[in-house]
């Protein structure tokens, strides 16, 4: 297939990119006008046929040349932030350029069009465990309001039939392929570096491996699946599990803090008011606080099955990050 991607620069997606090369799809890629990443286009251009096109995917004009004379596209672009700064942008490229591409591919008919969200879109649930029949939610931060948009629109298209999949990474962790970090990995800086951490009862995430993440996009590229929707939840891990992943990768030992969950999201809900001043690390914020502290699984069965994959587990993927040096 002939595929146009978005985001294929960033740590998610220039893993999907590879993935979908390595099948022998071939890719037509938006980067931004001033880009330049030589290590990891050379890789990408090992790997197979890559186009690039440079544009601003806040313009009509670039998302139609984009799209011109291919057979689905994959949107990954997106404003990650765990601070609010930056919310005009969150809202230009995460909502309003999302809802242009979407709907622009569903009037030349390209199949699948693939939307990379978020379990931030989905959180918290009305029940216990996060499934894909969850309800948008209307998320706490820029963030996941902005995703919470993009995923009301895919589902209005999705009513009407047209081939829309969205997918819905939780936190992404492993190695980067010549990019900086994820936003997950991006966190354990200040643990790492102060050798401090809190501990939390029971409090834990959904991580998955982000090389499982582009095998689930690759496995997507089939036309006539319809409307779908696919978690990506991985495994659940308890913080202190994680946190025993960052010491055995990192080489460091970490003290441990005992404190309520309460206290934690109020540490949180600090670090959204402070972030240029405290160095609380940048994947640090309430909503993270309270992602950890709920505790919510995400049921990702019909991914697994329909797809068939296995997830990796995220305790190597975690350790493989600091083996090829992209945990800071």
């Amino acid at each position: 297939m002939h595929i146009a991607v978005t985001g294929g620069t960033g740590y998610v997606g220039a893993h999907i990119v590879a993935e979908l090369l390595a099948a022998g799809h071939d890719v037509k890629l938006l980067v931004e006008p001033q880009w330049s990443n030589d290590a990891l286009l050379a890789h990408l251009r090992g790997a197979g046929t890559l186009e690039l096109v440079r544009g601003d995917l806040r313009t009509p004009d670039a998302v139609a040349g984009l799209l011109d004379g291919c057979d689905a596209v994959l949107h990954g672009a997106g404003v990650v932030g765990t601070d609010d700064s930056r919310e005009a942008l969150m809202w230009d490229i995460n909502a309003y350029a999302s809802e242009r591409i979407m709907r622009r591919g569903v009037e030349l008919n390209l199949d699948p069009i693939v939307l990379v969200s978020s379990y931030s879109a989905l959180f918290p649930p009305p029940g216990p465990v996060i499934t894909p029949d969850s309800p948008t939610a209307d998320g706490k931060s820029a963030y996941a309001r902005t995703k919470s948009y993009a995923d009301r629109v895919a589902r209005e298209l999705q009513r009407d039939g047209a081939p829309v999949v969205v997918t819905y990474p939780s936190s992404v962790v492993g190695p980067a392929l010549h990019t900086a970090p994820g936003i997950t990995e991006q966190g354990w800086e200040t643990i790492v570096r102060y050798r401090v951490a809190p501990k939390v009862g029971d409090a834990g995430m959904q991580m998955v491996d982000v090389r499982d993440v582009a095998l689930v996009h690759e496995r997507l590229m089939r036309p006539g699946r319809g409307p779908k929707r696919y978690l990506c939840g991985g495994q659940l891990l308890t913080f202190d599990q994680m946190i025993a992943a960052v010491e055995r990768g990192s080489g460091r030992k970490v003290r441990r803090i005992p404190m309520s969950p309460a206290m934690f999201r109020g540490i949180g809900r600090l670090a959204d008011l402070t972030a240029s001043v405290l160095p609380l690390g940048s994947g640090f914020s309430h909503e993270a606080a309270a992602l950890i502290t709920a505790a919510i699984p995400m049921d990702d069965a019909e991914t697994l099955r329909e797809l068939a994959i296995s997830w990796r587990s995220p305790v190597e993927a975690i350790l493989a990050s600091f083996a090829t040096g992209s945990a800071r």
